[in-house]
């Protein structure tokens, strides 16, 4: 059968949105219009790929493997309009990238303002998702690149992958937890209590506080509250007993105004890197190499306040749980410590 990108983009808006008023709203369509497409789309397939439930849409068995191969059409549709209007010459251009939960609250603001101050009328679209999905929609090509922690083994394959700078991680408390009133603190009495972190940890990470807990968490998730936005791990934290494992520069408000308060305990085993992800072989336009400049000066800045801050914050320097360091990184490896 031909297929229609147009149908297809209709059918991608009501998967994602669930619901044929939401979608209609999404695509500045009619809803009849929006129903007479979906419709059509089933004739030439042939499949009912969607049920409907007293205003509620979800994809049926079939239409989830539908839409997952017209998803990756449209990736490969989209990319290549952007690039062959680049090549052209035609209009500004646009830019759709990828940015993880800790990434997109520390420098991504900074670079993306940096960025637009000098290209007020390129099309930006920042997706903020856990580093999992953001790398299946860039092999699908709906997005140029992306700014996640990069991954590990055959998740790497077909990635060009560019280190951004190390980070350490800290946890931060209510300033009436109970912890900060200890006279000293190890990493058992900090990972026995409930942690708040953005999903999908790496393996490294839960295992370091699985080993502090020592059997006393046992039946409990690490992190016991996952979480893919920073601003309610922070409310969370705020409000509750549970410890919120981030980084400085990612909290630097809250610390000023003393909504948080950083323990003074440091684990070289909790360290963060990003990088930049790219698909191998693929050709960005020069607005993305452009921002891809300002993220990596954003990045910079935001080291150099984030050790600013924690020179302030710890005098004398913070207790250091262990001593050992996380391997050295290089441009273009794979050996990240956290996610």
């Amino acid at each position: 059968m031909d297929f229609d990108l147009r149908l297809l983009k209709h059918a991608r808006a009501l998967a994602e949105e669930g619901s044929f008023a939401r979608a209609s709203r999404a695509l500045h369509l009619t809803q009849p219009a929006l129903s007479r497409s979906i419709q059509e789309l089933e004739r030439r397939t042939g499949i009912k790929l969607f049920d409907r439930n007293q205003g509620q849409v979800e994809p049926t068995n079939l239409g989830r493997v539908f839409l997952a191969r017209a998803r990756e059409l449209l990736g490969h549709a989209e990319a290549l309009d952007r690039e062959v209007s680049t090549m052209r010459g035609s209009g500004t251009g646009s830019l759709v990238v990828g940015s993880g939960t800790f990434p997109t609250e520390i420098f991504m603001g900074a670079a993306a303002g940096a960025f637009l101050g000098r290209n007020p009328d390129v099309g930006f679209r920042l997706v903020a998702d856990n580093w999992i999905m953001l790398i299946a929609a860039l092999r699908r090509r709906e997005l140029d690149f992306v700014v996640a922690a990069p991954p590990v083994g055959e998740e790497s394959n077909g990635l060009e992958v560019t280190c951004l700078s190390a980070r350490q991680g800290y946890f931060l408390v209510r300033p009436s937890h109970p912890l900060l009133s200890r006279p000293a603190l190890a990493l058992a009495d900090v990972a026995a209590c409930p942690i708040a972190c953005a999903g999908r940890l790496p393996a490294t990470i839960t295992e370091v506080l699985l080993e502090a807990r020592d059997g006393r968490g046992a039946g409990r998730p690490v992190p016991d509250v996952a979480c893919n936005s920073h601003e309610l791990m922070r409310r969370i934290t705020a409000t509750t007993d549970h410890l919120m494992l981030s980084t400085l520069s990612a909290n630097t408000e809250a610390l000023a105004a003393g909504a948080l308060v950083a323990l003074p305990l440091v684990d070289r085993r909790l360290a963060t890197t990003f990088a930049i992800l790219r698909l191998e072989g693929r050709t960005l336009p020069p607005i993305a190499d452009e921002f891809v400049r300002d993220v990596i000066a954003a990045d910079r800045a935001a080291l150099v306040a984030e050790r600013e801050l924690a020179a302030r914050l710890f005098e004398p320097p913070p207790t250091r749980a262990i001593v050992a360091r996380p391997p050295r990184q290089r441009r273009g490896t794979l050996a990240a410590t956290a996610r």
